[in-house]
């Protein structure tokens, strides 16, 4: 399952709306039926989300938008590592996140099993990303993304 980590912050969205709107964004995505998909990609461009005193990150929620937005429309969601499909991954650095150097070297070792030929590189990648479990750090990777990306370098090693 997706789920957002968001920094609260003075004049930010209201959390219950930010939660209203991506829960089913999300259960769409996640259902992979095509017109939950364009509805839901349709409902996030055009959402208008309340400003409260004290609420999640405006910048950090759309991003998220954008980005959910853009995997329900088909686009490419987060970038996977170098090696896998080409591009490199970028995660987002949150206040209360995943280790980032923990992180790093995991996605280097499944980017280095996806680049070469080796099963038992790609077997070891394989075990390595079904068993990862990573500290939480103050200026940390988002975990969603980190989670997402576990998800699919997993599919990718098969």
């Amino acid at each position: 399952m997706i789920s957002f980590e968001f920094s609260v912050v003075l004049r930010g969205y209201d959390p219950r709306a930010v939660d209203a709107l991506l829960a089913p964004a999300v259960a769409a995505l996640t259902a992979g039926e095509e017109d939950a998909r364009v509805d839901a990609a349709a409902a996030l461009r055009r959402a208008a989300l309340p400003v409260v005193l004290r609420g999640f990150d405006r910048a950090q929620v759309d991003a998220a938008i954008a980005r959910l937005a853009a995997q329900l429309e088909g686009a490419a969601g987060p970038a996977p590592v170098d090696g896998l499909q080409g591009r490199k991954v970028e995660f987002d650095v949150v206040l209360r996140g995943y280790d980032a150097a923990a992180v790093d070297r995991l996605v280097e070792q499944v980017g280095r099993a996806l680049a070469g030929q080796s099963a038992t590189a790609r077997a070891e990648a394989a075990a390595a990303v079904r068993q990862a479990v990573f500290a939480l750090r103050f200026r940390g990777y988002a975990r969603h993304q980190v989670d997402a990306f576990l998800q699919q370098a997993a599919k990718d090693l098969r």
